[in-house]
């Protein structure tokens, strides 16, 4: 299904007038991206649905995969997949509840535990990594392999002015 196009603003042009030092072409350009960024955020949502698992499941089991036998920390996953500790916690628990994770205590202080992937996890995930990966694949197969390279370019380049939208 071919997405609608995305709206080009006559409103923009109007604020460019009456809000100094406002580039009509920047704000112009960003308009699509923030589209693009809305559809990818549902179509992986559904994705992950079909997996059967909520995007943050999805995350924490990933980060577990990627990571050592040894497992991480609660905090070491929030971090790592942009969650609060508070909903990590709720995240741990569902998928200790489902059986993909296991908590182990770290030495003598049982308040820290290190999450490990159990070998249902560690199943679950290598039988769905292919799908995904294919399926990342089939997103960028659009691209010639020129400009997967300047895309990724221009990603890196706009990661790297996130801090604009940063209010601390």
């Amino acid at each position: 299904m071919k997405s609608p196009p995305c709206p080009r603003f006559e409103k923009i042009e109007q604020l460019s007038r009456a809000i100094p030092g406002l580039d009509r072409e920047a704000i112009a350009a960003c308009v699509p991206l923030l589209y693009w960024h809305r559809e990818l955020d549902a179509a992986l949502e559904h994705h992950y649905q079909a997996y059967g698992l909520s995007r943050g499941r999805w995350y924490v089991l990933i980060q577990l995969y990627k990571a050592s036998d040894e497992g991480l920390t609660p905090a070491d996953l929030a971090d790592q997949t942009g969650v609060t500790r508070a909903a990590m916690t709720g995240l741990v628990d569902s998928l200790v509840e489902s059986g993909h994770v296991a908590r182990g205590e770290v030495g003598e202080d049982r308040r820290t535990y290190r999450v490990r992937l159990t070998p249902r996890g560690t199943d679950l995930i290598a039988s769905l990594l292919p799908d995904h990966l294919h399926r990342m694949q089939g997103l960028v197969q659009a691209l010639t392999p020129a400009e997967r390279e300047q895309f990724v370019g221009l990603v890196e380049k706009l990661r790297a002015r996130l801090h604009v939208f940063r209010h601390d």
